[in-house]
């Protein structure tokens, strides 16, 4: 469903929430990188802020893209298939409250360890299932699912799957706050 009249006014918003969220991301890796050079705040904190951004992320955009008819209510999907989707949905939504609870409320450094392992169990995850995808047929997407990024460097035209782009971000802002944790 690449073409935006084709889409829900639910499923474009859910698009440009997920391109606004990016956007935020970028500004507070730039914050960060301020805090750590030019503020008192402590490595510590400026890693639960990221890691807090991470939750949110889960809790919040994953659901808005997930739910609607590129996922969730996709008419091309079996029950089953869509079933599996929203137990994945809810078990990322459940996690990132889980996280946001040791992050803000324990966030000692044992609690914050839970954490990075379930960021990066949802990374694995990911990876992992990317990289089996000829053993079930996979595909990153759908033809009436969630279009890729494109972006033009030097004049070529370059698409970049979304999960792809999400998976990585996480993956780098998760290692950053691990880094700034283990300092």
């Amino acid at each position: 469903m690449f073409d935006p009249n084709q889409r829900s006014k639910a499923f474009n918003f859910a698009l440009k929430a997920q391109g606004s969220f990016g956007l935020i991301m970028g500004i507070l890796i730039i914050w960060s990188f301020w805090a750590l050079f030019f503020s008192d705040f402590e490595y510590v904190f400026i890693a639960k802020v990221l890691l807090t951004l991470i939750s949110i992320g889960f809790a919040l955009i994953t659901p808005l893209i997930d739910f609607n008819e590129s996922h969730a209510t996709n008419p091309l999907w079996t029950g089953h298939a869509r079933f599996h989707l929203v137990w994945q949905v809810n078990a990322m939504i459940l996690s990132s409250f889980l996280s946001l609870y040791l992050i803000w409320f324990v966030g000692d450094i044992f609690s914050l360890g839970v954490v990075f392992c379930i960021n990066y169990l949802w990374i694995a995850a990911f990876v992992l299932s990317m990289l089996s995808m000829p053993l079930y047929d996979g595909e990153l997407n759908d033809i009436n699912g969630v279009p890729p990024i494109r972006n033009t460097f030097f004049g070529k035209t370059i698409e970049i799957d979304r999960n792809v782009q999400a998976i990585s971000g996480l993956f780098f802002i998760s290692t950053y706050s691990l880094i700034l944790v283990l300092i």
